[in-house]
């Protein structure tokens, strides 16, 4: 396809505009070109990319966002951890038959179903029903809303009408009004999640967990893991996330212990220099030479973190430096693994530069070998100049990766 051809191909098929993130923390944005099974290309800056399927983390659309979707308060969750928030539900022997706004009428098979929840969400009875969810249970849940209260009954769960759940309790079948019932909690069955290599999120908050997947230009056509196949406009495409289980962020655990001295003896102290996740110490986002990051770590002088990797990764990945907003920084860093020196420097937020000038510091990629290490350690300590002053390292894109 010569240029010309592609700039008429482009207009008809108006090719969606993109950001597309790689696991090395890379972003490109443009129209998205092509998605084949070895690689995405996409027009960015004027030039064209081609980026590897193996080096992807993240496909997002730069779409507007389209307004909320009204009446679809029933979610259901799959096996292979899908969620599909849907219109209408009705289930009889082995099939259930659902509306969804956007992808139409579904059916599936009640075997990859793990909850239904039928009521809308609701905060003062979310936490129970999340705790009802992840529990392991030998025997189907019906639960049962009782004001701020979710109450359950043990059984086996047959037919949902549009008025009437069937339910067997204690080896009796009862008929329980719809209208009474929150959700349903099927006997946990196992988990296929691990088989998918993506997971794909529409506009309307839908994840499905993607087993195989393809692009047309117009429509992307996949197939979960629990073996639904479905075509999913641009419109209704949200994101595709490749990081399944590759890398954790260190943001989004807790470490096994925190210690800060502050600089002077004072109470307040720790809370004002406590070390932050996904933000600066003033509250807003982690930027590193002019360039945002919505992950990572804030880090001041005299602070030790330990976190607990448990020997399952092999390397740990950041963007390290001193925050754009302060003038002025000095720290050492020393990076431990199971108490053995991983890695030591020394992080200004200047340097000199010629002729007596000073410039502001480039921030370092960290690529550490973590092979096997259980517990990893990060100790931020004064630099040269022994103060606190301007003393905030960020460590964005904080990861630990398989």
């Amino acid at each position: 396809m010569n240029g010309f051809s592609l700039l008429i191909w482009a207009a008809l098929t108006q090719m969606p505009s993109v950001q597309v993130t790689t696991l090395a923390g890379d972003q490109y944005q443009g129209p998205m070109e092509s998605f084949q099974a070895e690689s995405v290309i996409l027009k960015s800056d004027a030039k064209t990319v081609s980026i590897p399927i193996g080096d992807l983390l993240l496909i997002r659309s730069l779409a507007a966002p389209s307004s909320p979707v009204n009446g679809t308060s029933i979610e259901i969750r799959l096996i292979d951890n899908s969620r599909l928030r849907v219109k209408s539900i009705v289930a009889s022997g082995s099939t259930a038959t659902v509306n969804h706004m956007q992808l139409g009428e579904l059916k599936l098979s009640t075997s990859i179903v793990s909850s239904v929840r039928l009521a809308p969400a609701d905060s003062n009875v979310d936490s129970q029903w999340t705790q009802l969810i992840e529990r392991t249970i030998k025997k189907d849940l019906v639960a049962v809303r009782k004001g701020d209260v979710l109450d359950h009954l043990d059984g086996v769960i047959g037919s949902l009408s549009e008025t009437t759940l069937q339910f067997q309790l204690d080896g009796d079948d009862i008929p329980i009004k719809r209208e009474r019932v929150f959700g349903l909690i099927f006997s946990k069955r196992e988990s296929t999640a691990k088989k998918a290599i993506a997971q794909l999120e529409l506009v309307t908050g839908d994840l499905l967990a993607v087993k195989q997947i393809g692009w047309n230009g117009t429509i992307w056509k996949l197939k979960t893991v629990s073996g639904l196949d479905l075509d999913v406009t641009a419109e209704m495409f949200q994101s595709l996330d490749y990081s399944l289980g590759k890398f954790t962020y260190l943001s989004d655990i807790e470490p096994r212990s925190v210690k800060h001295v502050p600089f002077f003896d004072i109470q307040s102290s720790f809370a004002v220099n406590e070390y932050r996740r996904d933000r600066n110490f003033d509250g807003g986002p982690i930027s590193l030479n002019k360039k945002i990051y919505p992950k990572g770590l804030a880090i001041h002088s005299q602070t030790l973190l330990k976190y607990r990797l448990g020997g399952e990764y092999r390397r740990f990945q950041a963007i390290m430096g001193i925050g754009d907003e302060v003038p002025n920084g000095d720290v050492d860093v020393v990076f431990k693994g199971d108490n053995k020196p991983l890695f030591k420097t020394s992080v200004k937020a200047i340097t000199a530069g010629d002729n007596g000038t000073v410039q502001r510091t480039l921030p370092l990629p960290l690529d550490l070998d973590v092979t096997g290490v259980v517990e990893f350690e990060i100790f931020v300590d004064f630099g040269s100049d022994m103060r606190d002053i301007g003393d905030r390292l960020y460590l964005a894109n904080a990861r630990a990766v398989k």
